[in-house]
């Protein structure tokens, strides 16, 4: 059913939309534009997308009593509207899965069948062309004669069935079989002897009909009507080209059954040969064959894709059709995989181009040839990496060194090189095994010494890296306030300063770690692995490579160099020794290194580890902040074990106003301790609240209460307040003279001669201190307590911070005069229970109510 649907579709439906109504073969039937509608909308997709055809057009209707506007005589053939992919396709490797090996042989096309394509190609047959002196007329074409002279006429004669033109005036002339300079001859001589004084010019108006039939592996087979200058290929198109299977190499020409001519379309694409695509005549026969051999080129070509090749053509031939081998190919290797190998399995030959032999060899069906791409390695070349302005490769040549090739700071070394630390990665053996050899770049561009200058190799590599920066800071004295605040936001984002320092590492490290991978892959028995690591008071603390003759000094420089606060008076050192009854231990060493010299003695080995200890004492940026009352307020840089007296007495002690009782001193340790329980805090309110909503207890609160509570705990921010006593301190007491950590903060308020009341009181305010008033005078001066004040739970704020609770007996207060002091705030709290008034008489009056009824009910008994 789909078969036949097939054929009458491509011989009718695509003929009628797609060609020239004067190649009409036949117009399809209401019933077959039925079938075709019928069809999946994915096939319809696939058959319009092969033979170029709009799908719209032809599923809106068919043929002219559906509205479709034939082609008519000299206009393009309709386009498709997807053109097809172009044709590209990588190398195939010759060891490869047969899944993807199918998958290659579909995506490779085969060269010339675009040529046919409509999506590409705009064909159109034309009247109009230019007439060839050798054209033969025949019966049906038209030649318009125009006379001049004695008599001015044009006349447009057509041939008829003999063969014959009838000329007015002068009757028949037979001209059927001349070629047209010699019936242009013969009728004008005619005019010339029966009209005297006339003469006259001959011209080809309207070309005969030629039928001929396309037949075999053409897209669209068929009896058409052509004009009588169409040509093979020209017939070709307007059979929508050859098919998948059809040969391109030997289109045939067939008239009155004899072979005429045999067709290369190869000759007119490659050679722009067209001696063979002869006019076709009358009832002449195309008939294309199927193809018998398909090779595949694929690679380094100009054109990879699938040739078509005859029996005698060979591998030489089909690299030649591929347009030769690119600038990339290696020319002298060339694989040739035969598939048809019988009851073996595909074999794959190397053929040596230059083997003229090896080249002649014939090819079959369904091979492939490979032509590989030359290695992108280059020899006799050195190249630079990392930290320089120029980085690539360079020619090299006996007797260079790497001062050739760096010779000035500015000019030839980014501006953050590090100058002191360089490598050059050279191959030792075939393996492709490197060696280290560590160079001081700066070195090389003094050359003080001409051994600090290096001989290359060919394909050395040379690594730059870029400067490590100390990361610890230094604020002056004479410049405090200008360095608080990068102290300040240093103790606030110490994750923010550690992802920092990693972003300054990671050049060095990205540099160096296909180097450590190398070295560890190619170490064995007999080759130790050549990395060292070391840690402590180093700018860059981890693994490196060494060179053969390595010291501990270099292996610091390798680490961007020690940190201010190396402790070089103890240097420890790990080896990895093999015992003589072979077993492995680590043993350790301990070494003075604050005479620097002694690191260019010490040698490093494989595995070693360096432990560079940090100072005990070493604090350079530990600081205090001292505002206030002090004569001399600021941030101080502080030494180990300095306490709070010795740091005022540096400020230049207290000023005369100062009130050292109501210092407040605050510690950022504290402070993030309360943060951290204030989080904590909220997270049980959460999980209490989740417990009750899980039994049977009754919650007075919502979701949101708890989460607008919880949010602002997580949102607190401690103060972190130590209380101390200052005064006390300053006098020499040590219990209370503390010493001091990096970033805390005192503060010394001027003196206060005042007593705060606030709370639960009538009137809240602010009151100038007298001496021997005690509590109730200074609650009498804020109009006494209110009806809602818990008086059993006043309590009094001290200048410094510290909370005292009164002695009170069951009634009132006790004198208390000793407790209050200038700065003292006191605090009356809201007594949680307090009932209003008149709930309150309720409640009793109430009680009142139903005792009265119980006694009453008593008394009746």
């Amino acid at each position: 059913m789909q078969f036949s649907l097939r054929l009458s579709f491509i011989s009718a439906v695509f003929v009628t939309v797609g060609l020239s109504a004067s190649a009409l073969a036949q117009t399809p039937t209401p019933a077959m534009i039925e079938q075709f509608k019928s069809l999946p909308r994915a096939q319809q997709e696939a058959l319009a997308q092969q033979y170029g055809i709009d799908l719209s057009a032809v599923t809106g209707g068919m043929g002219r009593t559906a509205g479709v506007q034939l082609a008519e005589p000299g206009q393009a053939l309709p386009q498709a509207t997807q053109p097809l992919p172009q044709a590209t396709q990588p190398l195939t490797p010759v060891l490869q899965s047969d899944e993807t090996k199918e998958q290659d042989e579909k995506t490779l096309s085969r060269f010339g069948m675009d040529l046919f394509d409509a999506a590409k190609v705009t064909f159109a047959p034309t009247d109009d062309a230019q007439i060839p002196a050798d054209y033969r007329l025949g019966i049906g074409d038209e030649l318009v004669i125009q006379m001049f002279g004695k008599e001015n006429s044009e006349v447009t004669l057509q041939i008829n069935r003999e063969g014959e033109i009838s000329l007015p005036k002068l009757g028949p002339i037979s001209i059927s079989g001349l070629a047209f300079v010699e019936a242009t001859r013969l009728i004008k001589e005619r005019i010339q002897e029966q009209l005297l004084g006339v003469d006259a010019v001959v011209a080809v108006g309207g070309l005969r009909s030629i039928n001929v039939f396309m037949a075999g592996e053409v897209n669209v087979p068929g009896a058409y009507s052509m004009n009588a200058l169409t040509t093979v290929s020209q017939a070709l198109f307007q059979a929508g080209g050859i098919s998948d299977i059809g040969s391109l190499r030997e289109v045939q020409v067939k008239r009155n059954g004899v072979l005429v001519e045999s067709f290369d379309v190869y000759d007119l694409l490659m050679r722009g040969d067209t001696s063979a695509d002869i006019r076709l005549q009358s009832g002449d026969v195309v008939f294309v064959p199927t193809y018998q051999h398909l090779v595949q080129v694929h690679g380094e070509v100009k054109r990879p894709m699938e040739y078509e090749v005859t029996g005698d053509e060979t591998l030489q031939d089909v690299l030649k059709m591929a347009g030769g081998f690119t600038s990339t190919a290696l020319e002298s290797k060339v694989v040739l995989v035969q598939k048809n190998q019988g009851d073996r399995l595909p074999s794959a030959t190397n053929i040596d181009t230059s083997n003229s032999v090896a080249m002649s060899k014939s090819l079959q069906d369904g091979d492939q040839v490979l032509v590989y791409p030359v290695s992108e390695a280059l020899d006799n070349v050195v190249s630079l990496e990392g930290a320089v302005v120029r980085e690539g490769d360079y020619g090299w040549q006996a007797g260079l060194r790497l001062s050739d090739l760096i010779s000035d700071v500015r000019r030839d070394l980014s501006p953050n090189v590090d100058l002191q630390y360089g490598l050059i990665l050279r191959e030792m053996n075939p393996e492709l095994d490197i060696q280290i050899i560590q160079f001081s770049p700066i070195d090389v561009i003094t050359q003080l010494e001409p051994n600090n200058d290096p001989a290359l190799k060919p394909r050395d590599r040379v690594l730059f890296f870029d400067y490590v920066q100390n990361n610890a800071q230094y604020p002056s004295e004479e410049n405090v306030d200008q360095k608080e605040a990068d102290l300040a936001a240093e103790y606030e984002s110490r994750e923010s300063k550690s992802k920092e320092v990693k972003e300054e590492r990671f050049e060095r490290e990205d540099l160096l770690e296909p180097v450590l991978k190398k070295l560890k892959s190619q170490a064995d028995e007999n080759m130790l692995v050549k990395i060292a690591s070391i840690s402590g008071a180093v700018k860059l603390s981890g693994e490196y490579p060494i060179s053969q003759d390595a010291t501990l000094q270099d292996l610091v420089i390798a680490a961007g160099g020690l940190k201010d606060s190396a402790f070089l008076r103890s240097v420890e050192l790990r080896r990895i020794v093999e015992k003589a009854n072979g077993d492995t231990v680590a043993e350790y060493q301990n070494f003075d290194l604050s005479n620097s010299s002694e690191m260019s003695k010490i040698a490093i080995q494989s595995r070693d580890h360096v432990n560079v200890r940090m100072n005990p004492d070493w604090n350079p940026t530990d600081s205090v902040e001292l505002s206030g009352q002090v004569r001399f307020p600021g941030t101080y840089l502080i030494q180990p074990g300095e306490t709070l007296s010795q740091v005022i007495v540096r400020a230049g002690g207290l000023k005369r106003d100062a009130f050292p009782q109501g210092a407040v001193f605050t510690r950022q340790e504290i402070a993030k301790l309360e943060n951290e329980r204030a989080a904590e805090f909220a997270e049980s309110l959460r999980r209490d609240f989740a417990s009750s909503l899980l039994t049977e207890e009754s919650v007075n609160s919502t979701y949101q209460e708890v989460a607008l509570i919880t949010q602002k705990l997580e949102m607190f921010e401690g103060q972190g307040r130590l209380l101390i006593d200052l005064p006390s301190a300053l006098n020499g007491d040590p219990s209370s003279n503390i010493e001091l950590t990096d970033g805390d903060k005192l503060h010394i308020p001027k003196v206060s001669n005042t007593v705060t009341v606030v709370g639960e009181v009538r009137r809240q305010g602010t009151h100038t201190y007298q001496s021997g008033f005690d509590l109730d005078d200074y609650l009498a001066l804020g109009a006494g307590p209110t009806a809602r004040a818990d008086e059993g739970a006043v309590y009094i704020v001290k200048a410094n911070g510290s909370v005292v609770i009164p002695e009170t007996s069951l009634t009132q207060f006790s004198s208390g005069a000793e407790q209050l002091s200038p700065g003292d705030t006191i605090i009356v709290p809201v007594d949680t229970q307090h009932k209003e008034s008149i709930t309150l008489w309720r409640d009793i009056t109430q009680i009142v109510y139903q005792s009265t009824v119980a006694i009453a009910a008593v008394a009746r008994l």
